[in-house]
């Protein structure tokens, strides 16, 4: 298969994942009757503002400049060596974790044990992201296929260097590289997004985008800039279906736009992106 061939492929499949699952939840079975409800308090989280605190604005600030100084660089010196880059990491705020409401009487045994069942679920529910009505995105390259990440959940952007494999290890795992002090875990994005495919032919990787305040880094061939999203910019997915680590589509880039919590869950799981 030729690499122009494959990248439409690609195209296809990643513009195919939410029209999939959108047809799955068409079939679904009506709803049963409702059971018998607890009286229960109902936690919301309002979004803040992406660009709210002024420090955060700053830092932000900050890191785009860097971003930019990375493409002019590149498109300087398109067949040469690039210098080495290091972009500090972005402190994620973390939001506090609320605690479920528990009730000051408890009736009988049954009554606790539900309630308590119902509290695990509600824990476990897939949430996707909430950037705010606008955010920015990095948007990346991996062997012809365009991702996008929320800029908030960008950890860092790191020139790769040596990495140092490990046995035993997933195929998609290249190994670790030391940065600062901090050893970094290597992801082998074309390989942990596209397992089926041959990657023999593929050019180095040259830059290593680490999520959030993890260890856990997505090497990638090119960065292709930031860009200010609005919500309706993109197509939202709001159920877990089969692809938890997909926030949604970008409309316009036909590229998706990945769930960074969801996406470190795997990797923390030793999964690529279908579960194996």
């Amino acid at each position: 298969m030729s690499q122009s061939t494959q990248i439409r492929a690609m195209d296809d499949y990643f513009h195919s994942l939410l029209l999939e699952e959108e047809e799955a939840a068409a079939l679904e079975l009506e709803p049963t009757p409702e059971p018998r409800r607890l009286v229960a308090v109902e936690t919301r989280v309002t979004p803040r503002p992406y660009f709210e605190e002024p420090e955060r604005r700053e830092r932000l600030a900050e890191l785009l400049s860097q971003v930019g100084q990375v493409q002019e660089e590149m498109e300087a010196i398109t067949h040469q060596e690039v210098q080495s880059l290091a972009i500090e990491a972005e402190e994620v705020a973390v939001a506090p974790v609320v605690a479920p409401p528990v009730s000051d009487v408890v009736e009988t045994t049954s009554v606790a044990e539900e309630t308590a069942f119902e509290s695990e679920s509600e824990a476990a529910q897939w949430q996707n992201i909430e950037p705010g009505s606008e955010f920015q995105a990095l948007f990346f390259d991996v062997s012809g296929v365009t991702f996008a990440v929320p800029l908030s959940e960008l950890g860092g952007i790191h020139r790769i260097s040596e990495v140092t494999s490990i046995f035993g290890q997933a195929p998609w795992f290249s190994g670790l590289m030391t940065m600062r002090e901090e050893k970094l875990k290597v992801v082998d994005t074309a390989l942990w997004v596209m397992p089926d495919n041959p990657h023999t032919d593929m050019p180095p990787y040259h830059y290593l985008i680490t999520l959030g305040d993890s260890n856990w880094g997505l090497s990638c061939h090119y960065l292709k800039g930031t860009e200010r999203l609005h919500y309706d910019q993109v197509k939202w997915r709001h159920q877990e279906g089969k692809r938890p680590w997909l926030a949604g589509m970008v409309k316009e880039k036909k590229c998706a736009l990945l769930h960074v919590d969801e996406l470190l869950r795997l990797l923390e799981r030793g999964v690529n992106i279908e579960g194996r």
